[in-house]
């Protein structure tokens, strides 16, 4: 009777902390805190992307490739390979809720971790750090969106100075240019990675 009774506790605790963990969301960050924390900050179009099980850690990782057309800051070579843990094999799937996709063909900004010990990286904030460029070819226009559609990108800010936004795009982050969000970058890098 009480093995029952610890079995049923020890599965209760169980499914707490599960449902606790899976319903945590990330931070949301603005502009200044992920260059703050970035260990990488490049525009470029992904070339390759690849899962597998990596040789040095035996965990399902993903293996993306970018060429790189410009370097903010500490891509060392015109074409990076990223190696983030989770993907998907013929033999199993580990996907994390907002760790965004990488596609390959897909014009891109991205500010990713510094490597750990083991090489691992992922974007600043999971989705919040992978920006797509959207091209409207009708409008002639070219803009950026994160994951979360630039929520709360450029809220609560110290370097207010560094933002190179025009009045709309301060009111509607969404219509973030590519020239504006390239120009706010390399502003941010100049003041905060000195």
């Amino acid at each position: 009777m009480k093995k029952m009774l610890h079995i049923f506790i020890l599965s209760a605790a169980m499914i707490v902390m599960f449902q606790t963990a899976s319903a945590q969301r990330t931070i949301r960050m603005n502009i200044e805190r992920m260059v703050t924390d970035a260990g990488m900050i490049v525009h470029g179009t992904v070339t390759k992307t690849e899962s597998a099980v990596d040789p040095q850690t035996n965990i399902l990782s993903t293996f993306v490739t970018i060429a790189v057309q410009e370097n903010f800051y500490g891509a060392d070579q015109p074409t990076v390979t990223l190696k983030m843990v989770g993907g998907a094999n013929k033999r199993s799937t580990l996907k994390f809720a907002e760790m965004p996709i990488f596609k390959v063909g897909e014009e891109i900004y991205s500010l990713f971790y510094a490597p750990s010990k083991y090489g691992f990286t992922s974007p600043i904030g999971m989705s919040q750090g992978k920006f797509s460029v959207v091209r409207d070819a009708s409008a002639n226009t070219t803009t950026v969106r994160n994951g979360v559609n630039n929520a709360r990108l450029f809220s609560g800010m110290k370097n207010t100075a560094a933002l190179k936004i025009s009045p709309a795009t301060s009111v509607n982050a969404e219509r973030l240019t590519a020239e504006e969000f390239s120009t706010t970058i390399r502003s941010l890098v100049t003041t905060l990675k000195k």
